[in-house]
């Protein structure tokens, strides 16, 4: 059904040197079979299971799947079950069936909602997690979370299920339960491949096959009870210092010398004799299997034949890009009024911004009023002009806070719960579309209340106030599109933070306020600055005030026109969206 047919990749390390991380590997995988590959830390084993999954292209060699050429006829999402090694690849605040659930809304498409409950209850009851079901993800054990990854990657019924690293860093007895649950999944499907990659080299008997991997080379595939004759050794906790002896090249090859004479062996269940003279303490240079080790031929084994991949059902057809945006929307806004820490620092900030705004514009409102009354006099006209720049720049700093504080952590913090999902058939589009679906409407949100606010206690702002609210509501919508796709090129929730808050610092510095560039510099400067066109677009909307003129005179900036300032704010907004769509679509 699987089958790696001199498999190779290569990759760029540190200083531009070409690191081998598999090299010629080669071997099958039946249907209703489970294998284990086994190998240390920088054996290829997560390479192996990557191009498996389809995360990298195959750098040489094929892989067939059902008689296909995988490069040529790439394997559908809902056909592979991916269990990465991470545990942080569940959120937290949904409970197991949630979590269940939200799996088969992102992946399974044309179901009703009563068959999502039996699917969603079949699969806990299989996994035995259904005495938990209604418990949240971070109140489970290590074990229980490992047995909930395996049932969101079975939502599907895929054929293909791999699984990274499931039973390491488990106790005894539960690495005994994993694997045989492990064994129960490959045999509930009867066209199903279960591949585990693990360090650990424990309950190898419960595995079909074993495949053996030293840096990038295949030194042994077959039966577990053979391993210890292959290599010598008297138990399995020896194989790999015994890997250690001999460059891992010469594994490789002495395995493809005998490779044939092997495989004939366990299906034909003939006792054989391999030649390996340069084994240590085997004075006789051969190793002989004992009559045990027959393995039976695929016609007895007792299972049925699999069917052929023109009997096979397709997989499930994946939700559309709106179905999974609208699913995604509805969860983001689910788990935000779950986690208190969350809401309650928004709620304050959206409080306490505008209040701090409003005090420190209303020691000099009494000016606002006099030029409101018509008074133009020097005295009055110059502190007015002053504390509307001032003032409309603080509700500038208060939008791009508000960014800040939303979207600069909402990808980069949940990183390992989107490749799990991406792998699983979610559309980058549709996370995208999610994740504006939540924190848009936060942040307008913030930006409105306090937008009333500060008009409500200072008695408003000379000049068009409505202009002066959609520039900053467009110019809160652009900065969160930055802080956005900042948060998909940033490796961590901290590294995104802390660039946001970098790249809103630079955006006031630069906006025109504070500093006054001549008009050169300012138009090489200021397309690039989401904060000046929100600045100074609603500085033009005093045009038609005496403070109009005292502002040309202090502030040396270029005013552009509202419109002007809107129409270039959309243009951040959609750079910020394309950007953001480029780091999810890599971050695989």
């Amino acid at each position: 059904m699987l089958e790696l047919i001199s498999v190779s990749h290569v990759f760029t390390g540190p200083g531009g040197k070409a690191l081998t991380a598999l090299d010629h590997v080669s071997f099958s995988v039946p249907a209703g079979h489970l294998l284990a590959v086994i190998g240390a830390a920088g054996s290829g084993k997560s390479t192996l299971l990557s191009l498996l999954a389809g995360h990298q292209e195959v750098g040489g060699g094929t892989i067939m799947y059902r008689g296909k050429d995988t490069s040529e006829a790439p394997l559908h999402a809902n056909e592979i079950g991916y269990v990465p090694a991470s545990d942080d690849v569940l959120s937290p605040v949904l409970t197991v069936r949630e979590s269940v659930m939200s799996a088969l809304m992102l992946r399974v498409a044309d179901q009703t909602a009563e068959q999502r409950v039996d699917r969603a209850s079949h699969l806990l009851v299989g996994v035995g997690l259904e005495n938990v079901a209604t418990h949240r993800v971070s109140s489970l054990t290590l074990p229980q979370k490992r047995r909930l990854k395996l049932a969101v990657a079975l939502v599907s019924d895929p054929s293909l299920v791999i699984c990274d690293e499931f039973t390491d860093g488990l106790d005894a007895k539960s690495q005994s339960e994993m694997t045989a649950l492990l064994k129960f999944t490959a045999t509930d499907h009867p066209s199903r491949v279960v591949i585990h990659a693990t360090q650990m080299a424990a309950n190898l008997a419960a595995y079909d096959t074993v495949v053996i991997l030293h840096e990038g080379h295949v030194c042994f595939h077959g039966p577990s009870r053979a391993v210890t004759h292959y290599f010598s050794i008297q138990a399995i906790e020896e194989l790999y210092p015994r890997l250690a002896k001999r460059p891992a090249s010469r594994w490789g090859e002495s395995w493809m010398r005998h490779r044939d004479s092997y495989y004939d062996a366990f299906k034909l269940g003939g006792a054989i004799k391999a030649k390996d003279d340069e084994e240590e303490g085997n004075p006789t240079g051969h190793i002989t299997l004992p009559a045990n080790a027959k393995a039976k031929a695929p016609e007895d084994d007792g299972k049925p034949a699999p069917e052929s991949a023109e009997e096979l059902p397709p997989p499930p057809a994946l939700p559309s890009v709106a179905a999974q945006a609208k699913h995604l929307i509805l969860r983001r806004w689910s788990t935000f009024r779950r986690t208190q820490k969350e809401w309650l620092i928004q709620v304050g900030l959206t409080a306490l911004a505008p209040a701090v705004a409003a005090l420190l514009i209303l020691p000099n409102d009494h000016y606002l009023s006099a030029v409101t009354s018509g008074d133009t006099s020097p005295a009055v006209l110059w502190p007015a002009a002053y504390t509307c720049a001032m003032g409309w720049f603080l509700m500038v700093v208060l939008t791009m806070a508000f960014s800040v504080r939303t979207a600069a952590r909402e990808i980069a913090s949940e990183w390992p719960v989107y490749h799990r999902e991406r792998t699983g058939g979610l559309r980058p589009l549709a996370y995208l579309l999610g994740k504006l679906g939540f924190v848009l409407p936060v942040v307008l949100l913030q930006i409105l209340l306090s937008a009333l606010t500060v008009e409500v206690v200072t008695g408003g702002l000379p000049g068009f106030a409505l202009a002066r609210l959609l520039l900053l509501m467009v110019t809160g919508i652009a900065f969160t599109s930055l802080c956005l796709a900042t948060s998909a090129l940033s490796p961590s929730a901290e590294r995104s933070h802390s660039r946001c808050w970098m790249l809103a610092f630079t955006n006031l510095i630069l906006a025109g306020a504070v500093l006054g560039f001549p008009r050169v510099l300012g138009g090489v400067l200021h397309p690039f600055i989401t904060a000046y066109y929100g600045w100074s677009g609603g500085m033009e909307t005093l045009k038609d005030t005496p403070l109009y003129e005292p502002l040309t005179l202090f502030v040396r900036t270029w005013f552009p026109s509202p419109a002007l300032a809107i129409s270039v704010l959309w243009v951040h907004f959609a750079l910020g969206v394309f950007v953001t769509l480029r780091g999810l679509k890599k971050r695989l």
